[in-house]
């Protein structure tokens, strides 16, 4: 099936608009003209709801999700060449291989696939590279050369499907606590632990809690980039996409769920056991969390991908396109990891040696 495409160009020329994140509007990087938000979204309505009623009106809501999750690759015709372009399945924003103008595939933004929110990018790729700088410098366990030797392979702008989730909770915990106290009686040492029935209860909102609804991003990887600040949350419009790539979701609401109510419920039982730190410790701990109310929010959030390559190996970098905050997996030294890990045993042998050196030195005076 070929997917419409819709894309966005400048008033002035003709040419593709891009959302500059730096700007926080849209600009044509051929005649060098900036164009406000509304401006543009109300310029393009129109197109926009075309093609969403175009697509959806070929096939039910139930057809397109069966057909597009089958499918393994989607042709789409970029309409500023004409050119036919390959694209996986999971893709809905992306440029075109030949004349690299921004295009959108709104099919796949369609029915359950339409995000209800987003949040624009808001630092650009000088940031993303200068930051991957700042993030490897002062690491110890870096190899030698590695700064001089490490490739970077790609940099990109990837909004990514997030499944939002908020609601109430009563949360409630059993266990057994124990206080234990001590003292010495001449020579004989004493031990008292009184054992306790424990209790502890209260009822939790959570806010918006992420799971990120692409299975081939490490879920690891992305909460590391976390929190986004959902001050910026605006309502969806595919103007945002122009110039960034997207992914719909191929985690379902309810798998995701899963993943979004543990979340919840180590966070419900790090505050439970903070309500009993009185006790030196806790056994036979039992945690109930049930959902009083609870809501779902379809959203795409911004995301900085940095690929670089090490001694043949690849490496991923991720920078929050919000707020900047980083993380990625870094190669480690051998040698340094080893003298890092001998000096641990190594130093305080050496100051106990030095402290009865001092000591007999002091003797002797």
């Amino acid at each position: 099936m070929e997917i419409k495409t819709v894309t966005y160009q400048c008033p002035n020329c003709n040419a593709a608009l891009e959302y500059d994140n730096s700007l926080g509007k849209f600009r044509c990087f051929y005649c060098d003209g900036v164009f406000e938000e509304r401006d543009i979204k109300n310029l393009f309505r129109d197109n926009e709801q075309m093609a969403l009623d175009e697509n959806e009106a070929k096939l039910s809501a139930e057809q397109t999700q069966d057909e597009e999750f089958a499918q393994q690759s989607a042709l789409y015709s970029c309409p500023n060449c004409g050119a036919g372009v390959i694209c996986d399945s999971l893709t809905a924003s992306t440029r075109c291989h030949f004349c690299h103008t921004p295009v959108i595939l709104s099919g796949r933004l369609s029915g359950d696939f339409k995000p209800d929110v987003i949040i624009p990018f808001s630092t650009t790729r000088e940031q993303a590279e200068s930051g991957f700088n700042k993030y490897i410098k002062g690491k110890f366990l870096l190899p030698k050369g590695f700064k001089e030797n490490a490739k970077i392979n790609s940099v990109s702008a990837l909004y990514v499907p997030y499944w939002l989730k908020s609601g109430i909770f009563d949360a409630e915990m059993t266990a057994e606590g124990k206080k234990v106290t001590s003292w010495s009686s001449g020579s004989t040492r004493y031990v008292k632990t009184k054992v306790y029935n424990v209790e502890r209860g209260m009822g939790l909102t959570f806010i918006r809690v992420p799971c990120d609804g692409s299975r081939r991003i490490d879920d690891s990887l992305m909460e590391s980039i976390e929190p986004f600040n959902y001050s910026g949350l605006k309502p969806f419009s595919m103007s945002y996409l122009s110039g960034c790539a997207a992914e719909k979701y191929d985690v379902p609401k309810q798998e995701a769920a899963q993943r979004i109510d543990e979340r919840v419920r180590q966070a419900s039982e790090q505050l439970l056991r903070e309500c009993a730190k009185e006790y030196g410790s806790l056994e036979n701990v039992r945690i109930r969390v049930a959902p009083r109310r609870q809501t779902y929010v379809y959203a795409l959030l911004p995301v900085w991908f940095l690929n670089y390559t090490y001694n043949g190996k690849d490496y991923a970098f991720a920078m929050n396109g919000q707020t900047g905050t980083m993380f990625g997996q870094l190669p480690v030294s051998g040698l340094k990891k080893f003298l890092f890990g001998a000096g641990i045993f190594l130093i305080p042998g050496a100051i106990l040696m030095l402290a009865k050196l001092l000591g007999v030195i002091a003797n002797a005076f």
